[in-house]
């Protein structure tokens, strides 16, 4: 890198203080000083208009992923900002937010807990939930996955039915090895996504980074689990002892014989499902 100056700092231990830049002797430290405190070129503040205008768009809060390129003749005073990657921290599900704790202290009626979820607010419309059976999952087949997951999704959006929809791994990757390449126009009937591990396919989620702008504009839920890293509940015990109302090869589809109930905090990233007919219903109430 030819501006070291930008993003490195050195330790004065004489002083015992940071001096900005390499123009002494001492250990360096990535500070980037030379940018946000000295505002050689004005990166926060273009930060802060992408911020509103990706907010405006999306109407929540976002988070994106940025890169600075300082272009090389301008002696570090100008540089390319790239915008990488924008995605919702939350979305408007509904004008409610559930007491989480309140409705996991129900331990008997717990069927997915995430602690990476995208949402906000509770429903109760979707009965059926689409499970990606793990024990036949490959991942050379993940492209017949999402052939088969389209045709469902078909049957489901021309009855104006919704589900929810769980597997492993990315949905919706380009790379068919990290999770099954589906398209939103392949699950557009999903009220909710569910990304889950397996023991010998752990992927870094996506947290629906692929289709952020559908589950804003439509209001979907996504969770994220990993039992294996003691990351969120998923009790595929449960569903599999459950009579298929489908079956194939790659994924079975359940029929419960009452709505399912989804909560989602947005503001601590928390989601729960519970079992239909199991227990009492969780305490819902208006988060202020």
């Amino acid at each position: 890198y030819d501006r070291p100056e930008l993003v490195a700092s050195t330790y004065n231990a004489l002083d015992d203080r940071m001096v900005p830049g390499i123009g002494i002797r001492g250990a360096r430290v990535v500070s980037f000083d030379g940018i946000f405190q000295y505002d050689r070129f004005p990166l926060a503040k273009a930060l802060s208009e992408i911020m509103s205008i990706c907010r405006d768009e999306l109407m929540s809060e976002v988070e994106i992923e940025f890169a600075v390129d300082p272009v090389k003749s301008s002696a570090g005073k100008v540089a390319d900002l790239k915008l990488l990657q924008v995605r919702p921290v939350s979305s408007g599900i509904g004008s409610q937010t559930s007491t989480i704790e309140d409705a996991e202290a129900i331990v008997s009626n717990k069927l997915i807990r995430s602690d990476n979820a995208l949402g906000n607010g509770y429903f109760t419309e979707s009965s059926h939930i689409v499970v990606i059976r793990p024990e036949s999952f490959d991942k050379m087949q993940t492209a017949l996955m999402a052939e088969e997951i389209s045709e469902i999704n078909a049957r489901f959006a021309a009855k104006g039915e919704t589900y929810f929809l769980v597997g492993p791994g990315r949905w919706g990757s380009s790379d068919s090895a990290l999770g099954i390449p589906v398209k939103w126009p392949h699950i557009s009937a999903a009220r909710l996504i569910v990304e889950s591990a397996l023991s010998n396919y752990r992927i870094e989620p996506s947290q629906g980074t692929h289709f952020f702008q559908n589950l804003t504009s439509f209001g979907v839920g996504y969770f994220t689990v990993n039992t294996f890293a003691n990351e969120g509940y998923y009790d595929e015990a449960y569903l599999n002892e459950m009579p298929a109302e489908y079956e194939s090869e790659f994924l079975r589809i359940v029929k419960f014989e009452q709505p399912v109930l989804v909560e989602i905090n947005g503001r601590k990233s928390k989601g729960l499902v519970t079992k239909p007919g199991v227990g009492n219903k969780p305490d819902v109430t208006e988060e202020k």
